[in-house]
């Protein structure tokens, strides 16, 4: 909603979007949860102005997300949910909250499951500290990851269409979608965390395709043919017979501005 309330050229202050949301649409915006500007900012959704007080305008790719909201509300939470999952790895000064969320998902993609919700806090807690040791863990606040957390996670997970964990259900559903665009997200995802160069063919095997599938929890048949989709549809994946197998290679970045 505070995407709808942001313009390109009209800083708001946090105030005057909680004023939109609650006149246009009778809500009221809770800044640190999952809707505030500071959030949006941190997706690069939105650009923060400094005069004399901090007023936020819509970026060129909230522009885009926003456009994409009003004609396919399941595409565009797809999208946010690829922008929460792959960003803490492509920008070194993300927030960590990007990190955990990139986490919740890895734990209940390799168990298959969704763990109760303080399981899953102290299953990331402890990936916590393996990889941000120099944190201090035992302070009254920035190095908590709790169950509150988790649930923030799970609420953006759930607007995903079919939902990988469909109410009353913990354990995981593999997604069958038919949006080849996602596959190509997924695949630039992958590239860029194994260090790959674009252009380099890689051999599409099952630890491929596992990496691929997880990005957005897709079931191995359909990511499969994800595959081959893409590879008829798009010019940014080419796909080659050789000895070793079935050969993949993207030709290009390919981001959500592509999409």
């Amino acid at each position: 909603m505070v995407l709808r309330c942001l313009s390109p050229s009209e800083p708001l202050t946090a105030d005057a979007i909680a004023e939109r949301l609650a006149s246009d649409y009778g809500l009221e915006m809770q800044r640190d949860k999952t809707y505030s500007p500071r959030r949006l900012f941190d997706l690069g959704l939105a650009v923060p102005v400094a005069a004399p007080r901090l007023e936020y305008t819509l970026s060129s790719l909230g522009a885009k997300l926003r456009a994409v909201s009003a004609l396919d509300q399941d595409m565009f939470w797809e999208l946010m949910h690829f922008l929460h999952y792959s960003l803490y790895y492509r920008q070194h000064n993300a927030r960590k909250y990007l990190w955990s969320y990139h986490r919740c998902c890895d734990v209940s993609w390799e168990e298959g499951r969704l763990p109760p919700r303080e399981e899953m806090a102290a299953k990331v807690q402890a990936l916590m500290r393996e990889e941000f040791s120099s944190l201090d863990f035992s302070a009254r606040l920035g190095a908590r990851f709790d169950s509150t957390a988790v649930g923030r996670w799970l609420s953006w997970i759930k607007q995903l269409s079919p939902c990988p964990f469909p109410k009353g259900q913990d354990v995981l559903q593999k997604r069958g979608v038919q949006r080849y665009e996602l596959l190509l997200l997924s695949l630039d995802c992958v590239y860029h965390t194994r260090g790959y160069r674009y252009g380099d063919p890689v051999v599409l095997d099952d630890k491929l395709l596992d990496d691929v599938a997880r990005v957005f929890f897709l079931d191995a048949v359909c990511c499969r043919q994800l595959v081959d989709l893409a590879a008829r549809m798009s010019k940014s994946i080419v796909l080659r017979d050789t000895f070793a197998g079935t050969s993949l290679n993207l030709l290009a970045p390919y981001g959500l501005e592509n999409v």
